[in-house]
């Protein structure tokens, strides 16, 4: 499940967190759950200073590679590591 909503996130872009989860088939608390595993992991790191943009991250200079900025008012990004993880399973996958 966690690679599928960082999946989501890389490949779907989605940045709002009720459609991830939506679109993941899980609630929204174990979304949460979910990005809370992803960052212990290194595939997404979560900002320590609130995001200042609007929701909609409309002219964010880093909406490309944030992954939610509704979680306790954090922006979450996706990590080298998340991105190059999901480019080897879509390579996996094409072959």
């Amino acid at each position: 499940m966690s690679e599928r909503v960082l999946e989501l996130i890389v490949e779907g872009g989605l940045v709002d967190k009720r459609e991830i989860a939506q679109q993941a088939g899980v609630q929204t608390e174990t979304l949460d759950d979910i990005i809370d595993l992803l960052c212990n992991r290194g595939y997404m790191r979560m900002d320590e200073q609130s995001c200042s943009e609007s929701p909609s991250c409309s002219g964010c200079s880093v909406a490309d590679s944030c992954g939610s900025t509704d979680k306790l008012g954090k922006a979450i990004f996706v990590t080298d590591k998340g991105r190059q993880y999901i480019k080897s399973r879509r390579a996996k996958h094409s072959e």
